[in-house]
């Protein structure tokens, strides 16, 4: 792409549409890349606009990536909210904790770029921005942590509000953890290929279902 005839977006509907334009294209690289491969500079090429005016919309590549990631926590959540069952109190306790769990692990699976930025974030993503920024994305990140003790909390109503919220914490730590176990560098995918190692390969569906039901029965057993 080339910036020849750029012209600055002036009104607030050409400067929202900039700014989804660059999200789009950082959606795009993110499917294809891990988050250490897409450059600011490749990100700008891709738009057809200079590095200096795409730092008009994010003063960071790391910016772009939370922005991202936002968005795609919100289509999680959905995803989550849709494939829940229909709260069945007669059920007992420990079969709708499994029935929670598979929701999450199953669509987790199915946002993989979402995964990549949720590893990413707290040691890469949230090293190289503006106060401003980090203050926005943790209030996000906040935010969609309680849409998803809410979430919880419907199919679970005996859980508490505390302990709700801790398990939605507990779901983004075991992301963090789980996800790249379960998709190794290729030259470790390799190794593990090899059957003396079937002990340490990881499953990140069947492992998150398996911890986050168990998360879930120790929590119930704490509100006892």
């Amino acid at each position: 792409m080339t910036t020849t005839g750029f012209q600055r977006a002036r009104s607030p509907e050409q400067q929202e549409q900039r700014r989804a334009t660059i999200l789009a294209a950082a959606r795009d690289m993110l499917g294809r890349l891990p988050p250490a491969e897409v450059s600011l500079r490749e990100l700008s090429r891709q738009v057809g606009l200079a590095k200096s005016n795409v730092v008009r919309y994010f003063p960071t590549r790391e910016a772009v990536f939370l922005a991202v990631l936002t968005e795609d926590w919100d289509s999680w959540l959905s995803a989550v909210e849709a494939a829940l069952p229909r709260a069945d109190a007669r059920r007992r306790p420990h079969a709708r904790h499994e029935l929670v769990a598979s929701a999450i692990a199953e669509t987790l699976s199915k946002h993989p770029r979402f995964c990549d930025l949720l590893v990413a974030c707290q040691t890469v993503l949230e090293h190289n921005v503006p106060v401003e920024t980090a203050r926005a994305f943790k209030a996000a990140a906040l935010s969609r942590l309680n849409r998803l003790a809410g979430l919880v909390r419907s199919q679970l109503p005996e859980l508490g509000d505390a302990e709700s919220f801790e398990f939605a914490g507990l779901v983004w730590a075991f992301v963090a953890g789980a996800w790249p176990m379960a998709h190794p560098a290729p030259v470790m995918a390799t190794v593990l290929a090899e059957p003396q190692f079937a002990p340490l390969r990881v499953d990140f569906t069947t492992a998150t279902r398996r911890m986050l039901t168990v998360v879930l029965d120790g929590l119930m057993t704490a509100t006892e």
